[in-house]
Order: structure tokens, then sequence, then C-alpha cells
């Protein structure tokens, strides 16, 4: 056969094909261009979503410049309450160091936690909101949460762990509680001469 019966040959097989398969191929056609609608417009709506939170954020902050201190605090609570994975601990952390805004300790603690329920938040990212919240309980002088929180990065390989053993173990020293000082740094020095 000559490259020409093959070309004719091949393009009546294909027109066969199309014209058995024309609804398969326009409705396929359709659903993948409707997908594809659907990503752009999932992502436009995220991209609003963050600028959203992003001014709300930067209200609430001008809002305690400006010594609004209750629509400040209004914001920046339902920013925290929107799981977002960036501006959800900077909106609790801002209410945290804030001077001006009255704080209720479990509610802080409350927050804490929800945000450390965010799955949108990196593993090394929520070993550190951990050891914020550590540092905030020390201040309540909550042994027992303390304890709680920093264990689990304590007993992992987190980049954090150190910071971590070395916090409880200050905690203790100024508890006067020498031995469980000791008894954490010793972990400190075992995984390092490991």
């Amino acid at each position: 056969m000559s490259n020409n019966a093959i070309k004719k040959n091949f393009m009546d097989q294909l027109s066969q094909f199309v014209k058995k398969k024309f609804k398969v191929i326009i409705i396929s056609l359709v659903v993948i261009f409707i997908c594809f609608l659907s990503f752009l417009f999932y992502k436009d709506l995220q991209e609003k979503k963050n600028i959203n939170i992003a001014n709300q954020y930067s209200r609430a902050s001008i809002l305690l410049k400006q010594n609004k201190i209750k629509e400040s605090s209004f914001l920046l609570e339902a920013i925290i309450n929107k799981d977002h994975h960036f501006y959800s601990p900077l909106a609790l952390y801002l209410l945290i160091d804030s001077k001006k805004i009255k704080k209720e300790d479990s509610k802080i603690i409350f927050y804490f936690d929800k945000i450390l329920k965010n799955g949108s938040i990196s593993d090394e990212n929520i070993d550190l909101i951990k050891i914020k919240k550590a540092i905030y309980l020390i201040n309540l002088d909550n042994e027992e949460l303390i304890i709680k929180t920093l264990n689990p990065i304590i007993n992992s390989s987190s980049v954090w762990r150190n910071i971590a053993i070395n916090l409880i173990s200050d905690y203790f020293l100024s508890k006067d509680q020498k031995i469980k000082s000791k008894e954490y740094m010793k972990l400190l020095t075992n995984k390092t001469n490991n």
C-alpha cells in the first residue's frame, strides 16, 4: 500500500470513529471545560477569601492602634474562627500580645486548641504554635497543660524539639524543681549523643 492509501484508510477510520462517538466526545469536552471553569472559579474564590481575611487583619490592627478595642477584638476573634492557615494564628498572637485587650485565659487556650486542629497548617508550624501555647501556659503556671503541650514535640524529631526541652527545663528550674529539669535536659543530651 502506498502512503496515500494508508492516509486515506486512516482518515476513513477516524471519521467513522468520530461519527460513532460524536456524542461521547462532545460530552467529554464539555465536562472537561466545566471542570476547568470550576477550578478557575474555586481559585478565584480562594484568592478573594485570602484578600478579605488580610484586609480584616489589617483593619483589626488599625482599630487596635486607634484604641477601638472592642471592634479590634471582635475582628481578631472572627479571623481566628475562620481557620485560615496564616491569618488565624497571626490574629491570635496579636490578641495575646495586645496590652489593651482584656483576655480570658480559657478563651485563649480554646483558640490555641482550635488553631492546632487546623489541618492546613504544616507539622513544623503546628509545633511552633504548641511552643507558643506552652509559653502562654507558663505565664499561667499550668504545669499539667505545659507538659501535655510540649511532650509530643519532645518525643518527636521536630526542629522545635530542643527548644521545647529547654523551655520545659527552664520552667522547672524557675519552680526550683531541679530534678525534673535535669530529667528533661538528659533527653536533650541523649538525643544529640545518638
